[in-house]
């Protein structure tokens, strides 16, 4: 049984959490105008804006520090584990702030500062590194951001690994053998997979409709076509442009998603666009009777990529969704009117070895997301070098996939997550890919075939509701494995392989 039949969503009544909670929404407003600034400072904010904006990040960062270890507020927090009988909701505050609270005891208020310091100028340096496509540029400050994370793992503790510590900092009980064991069953079928791809007489590395160049403003205009088709909301929504596409849900009631435009392969733009939006909804969906409490975010990321890749590969790329569309996707050009359905749903799922993960087919991505696990970890365990990481990088891309970077820009600094201090993020798109796989064996099971339900707007709608009823109300109310458990699985890959199998042999 799916939650939304074990568990009604409740509103928070116990008088000590509602207390508790009207004490927290100084730090919810904090947070809700971090975010913002956060947003501007990757879309618009200009680069001699850096200096003092990591300064003010810095303040807020610590200014939050002081309002969690208020000692009123601190007493409170644990006076609620005290509370008898608490619903959901309830224990769900209690959990998510207790969380909160031993970190910020934890962390000396100058090792806070510093680390929003640091990300907050890394992240700007990285844009101008990958631009110029010189490592060296980025360097130094990787190398800060590193040993401010080992620093954390050292401060959270941990008892195998530093890397357990950063894990579990942004998925509440993920470990390195939860990872390593579901990378063990993963990738072999995987590898077996791609060796049948690779073997057959369809199998190809390129398609015309990826050198096909487009005009931007029709390119947006498509994007916003296509969201449209998805149900999007511009009362809630908007669109803007960035570097490395991204979401930042200011709230339950104001999301801002972001796309590139590289010119050419437009299929870039339309998956990222649409990644983007699932990540959206997700936050936008979370109950009205969690606003402005700690609950109402997205706490687990593993959920949240699940929902990004539901609609970024299953549905967005699934050739009913393309036909539904074919329309809206040939007015890019008079140099796309000659392609047929067939021709725009293999280039949407060609599968070759390449280089950008971001690009990644659905077979190959996880071999992106093992590299990038596989050296966070041995930095971490300090058994590779800051400066050894593009000689590394290269030579786990020819072993993983057969494929070299030529440049820093589509090697190691072609993703903005360490710059931003996420470490520990990236296995999070692996296991919310599996668990997306799930939700589409979920989906079949209660509302029929995919391919139905995709084609009008009418069905999209249909998707959207049974995944705001099943996953998205409860916003972080569950972790990743309670999620799980109440939905009578676990991390599991085999809801993935089963439908990559089906979807990829059928098309080769």
């Amino acid at each position: 049984m799916m939650i939304s039949f074990l568990i009604r969503m409740e509103s928070i009544k116990n008088k000590t959490i509602l207390k508790l909670i009207e004490k927290y929404k100084n730090i919810w407003a904090l947070e809700h105008l971090e975010r913002i600034v956060g947003w501007d400072l990757h879309t618009y904010s200009p680069e001699k804006a850096i200096r003092l904006r990591s300064e003010a990040f810095a303040k807020i960062s610590s200014l939050k520090q002081e309002l969690f270890l208020d000692k009123n507020f601190a007493k409170l927090i644990e006076e609620s584990k005290k509370e008898k009988n608490l619903n959901d909701s309830e224990k769900a505050v209690v959990r998510i702030l207790s969380r909160t609270l031993r970190e910020y005891k934890i962390y000396p208020k100058e090792f806070l500062e510093e680390y929003a310091k640091v990300i907050s100028e890394s992240s700007k340096v990285w844009e101008k590194a990958k631009e110029e496509k010189n490592f060296k540029i980025f360097e130094p400050y990787l190398k800060k951001v590193f040993e401010l994370t080992l620093k954390k793992a050292e401060y959270l503790g941990y008892k195998e690994t530093p890397y357990d510590a950063i894990l579990d900092s942004f998925e509440e009980g993920l470990t390195c053998k939860d990872v390593e064991n579901y990378f063990k069953e993963l990738i072999p079928g995987l590898t077996e997979l791609f060796k049948y791809i690779e073997g057959s007489k369809n199998f190809c590395y390129k398609h015309d409709l990826e050198q096909e160049e487009y005009d931007i403003a029709k390119m947006e205009k498509l994007n916003k076509e296509m969201l449209k088709f998805l149900d999007w909301e511009d009362k809630n929504m908007r669109l803007d442009v960035s570097s490395h596409p991204f979401t930042m849900a200011i709230s339950n009631e104001e999301a801002r998603i972001t796309t590139k435009y590289l010119g050419k392969n437009f299929f870039d733009t339309y998956a990222s666009t649409i990644h983007e939006y699932g990540h959206a909804l997700y936050e936008l969906n979370g109950s009205k009777l969690l606003e402005k409490t700690p609950v109402i975010g997205v706490a687990s990321y593993s959920l949240h990529e699940s929902q990004s890749r539901l609609w970024e590969r299953i549905i967005a790329t699934n050739i009913k969704f393309i036909e539904a569309n074919l329309d809206k996707i040939k007015k890019l050009g008079k140099n796309f009117e000659k392609y047929k359905l067939q021709d725009f749903y293999k280039y949407f799922n060609i599968v070759k070895k390449s280089l950008i993960r971001t690009m990644a087919d659905e077979v190959t991505y996880h071999f992106h997301i093992l590299i990038r696990f596989e050296l966070e970890k041995e930095i971490l365990e300090n058994k590779i070098k800051i400066e050894d990481i593009p000689k590394i990088w290269k030579e786990k891309y020819k072993k993983y996939l057969g494929v070299e970077p030529k440049n820093d820009a589509e090697g190691v600094l072609q993703d903005m997550h360490w710059g931003d201090g996420a470490i520990g993020y990236f296995p999070n798109y692996s296991i919310g890919t599996s668990i997306s796989a799930y939700w589409l064996h979920r989906i079949e099971k209660e509302l029929g075939k995919i391919e139905d339900l995709i084609i009008n707007e009418e069905g999209i709608k249909k998707i959207k509701n049974w995944l705001k009823e099943n996953l998205h109300q409860y916003a972080s109310t569950y972790s990743l494995k309670e999620t799980l458990a109440l939905n009578k699985t676990k991390i599991d890959p085999s809801y993935l392989l089963a439908y990559l199998n089906k979807k990829y042999k059928s098309l080769y």
